[in-house]
């Protein structure tokens, strides 16, 4: 029995020493499958006009009564069609929405009046007939018409702007990670990953910036940027 001992001591090294040693292969082999990698962003831009315009406005009205309120609005939204017409706007470009009615009450419950509205949208891919309309509602104004009004520029052709926006943002991508890696002696190897942000529609003069893009349809003129995130192996 004592002359086994010093055989299971010796085998029960043997096991250590070979557990040890699968340890450090085990280390070593995720060692040399790790990958190095480096991440850019890249960016590109694109001036645009606006080719469709959406003028939304509304005329409210509030009495004691419907019956004068409804009297009241009918002839302003009448009067507005007609200086809208008259400036050219279309028809087929001209919607009049239905008449809204609101309950006014005070505090302690009484009735206040009854405010009436009614909304006037011009939709339209002829812009500079809608801004020499625009501009004839002004008159409206002076008339003490309650005319509230905004129009909205739009760039319809986004959709077919985005693959070459896209590449280009991309190839600025790749330039920008070249220029790094040049710096540290490595190459670039494969593309592990690409994700490409929301665009971003803003106004020329804008640096606003949201994760979740954006889209300003204040201004004809437009900014379009697209960017880019790519992430590649260095070699």
């Amino acid at each position: 029995m004592r002359a086994r001992l010093p055989q299971l001591a010796g085998l029960a090294l043997v096991a250590g020493a070979l557990l040890v040693g699968l340890i450090v292969v085990a280390d070593g082999i995720r060692d040399r499958g790790a990958v190095d990698t480096v991440t850019v962003t890249g960016s590109a831009k694109r001036s645009v006009t606006a080719d469709y315009v959406v003028w939304h406005a509304s005329i409210s009205v509030q009495e004691s009564t419907t019956a004068r309120a409804a009297g009241r609005l009918d002839s302003w939204v009448r009067r507005t069609v007609v200086v809208l017409k008259q400036a050219g706007i279309e028809d087929a470009e001209l919607t009049v929405a239905p008449v809204s009615t609101e309950r006014n009450v005070g505090e302690f419950g009484d009735l206040i009046g009854y405010l009436l509205t009614r909304s006037l949208e011009v939709r339209s891919a002829r812009i500079d007939a809608v801004l020499v309309a625009i501009a004839a509602s002004d008159q409206l104004l002076a008339e003490d018409v309650p005319l509230t009004a905004q129009p909205q520029f739009t760039y319809t052709k986004l959709a077919s702007l985005r693959p070459a926006l896209t590449s280009e943002a991309t190839k600025d991508a790749l330039r920008r990670a070249e220029a790094i890696v040049e710096i540290t002696g490595g190459k670039l190897g494969r593309v592990i990953d690409v994700s490409v942000a929301p665009f971003q529609v803003t106004d020329p003069a804008s640096t606003e910036v949201d994760d979740y893009g954006i889209y300003d349809t204040s201004t004809r003129e437009k900014e379009v940027t697209a960017v880019v995130n790519v992430t590649l192996a260095v070699t």
